[in-house]
């Protein structure tokens, strides 16, 4: 498929809720795991959590989407690595947030967590079911912010990007 035409699938609103709408999840999963596997007791998670308001930046997600297009646009399983794009971008994106954030963590924490997301040994079962039981959920908050309007916008500045 052409890029242009990736793009406009890509960004049509439906489309964008659910990519943002995964990369949200993936993100706060992986944000979850990290928090836990550093601290000791459930109270110190949330206060952890709490302290670092560590979020999704809406504009790196449209450029990873863009970028992903640029790079993969014609592989025959594009659909696939699209997706496991999103989630490998979203679960390196919280560990990089978090390192930044978390000056309790090591260069070697770093790299264990990097090559465990690399190596596909990072997103478990249980953490699946925790995304299939967020996705409606979180796409319904997504649809309600990104009208038409700002889809057709958001699909014009992707044009002119590639």
């Amino acid at each position: 498929m052409k890029k242009n035409e990736l793009i406009k699938q890509k960004f049509k609103k439906t489309n964008l809720v659910e990519s943002i709408a995964k990369y949200q999840i993936y993100y706060q999963i992986a944000l979850g795991i990290l928090v836990k596997d550093s601290c000791f007791d459930k109270d110190e998670m949330a206060l952890k959590l709490q302290e670092l308001q560590l979020d999704i930046d809406i504009e790196n997600i449209l450029n990873i989407i863009v970028k992903l297009i640029n790079t993969f646009y014609e592989e025959k399983e594009f659909e696939e690595i699209f997706e496991d794009n999103i989630k490998l971008n979203a679960f390196l994106h919280s560990l990089k947030d978090f390192m930044t954030k978390n000056s309790d963590l090591t260069e070697k924490t770093f790299e264990v967590y990097q090559q465990k997301i690399m190596n596909d040994e990072f997103f478990d079962i249980k953490m699946q079911l925790h995304f299939q039981e967020e996705l409606e959920e979180r796409k319904a908050y997504w649809e309600n912010l990104i009208t038409p309007k700002i889809a057709m916008d958001l699909e014009e500045s992707a044009l002119k990007m590639i």
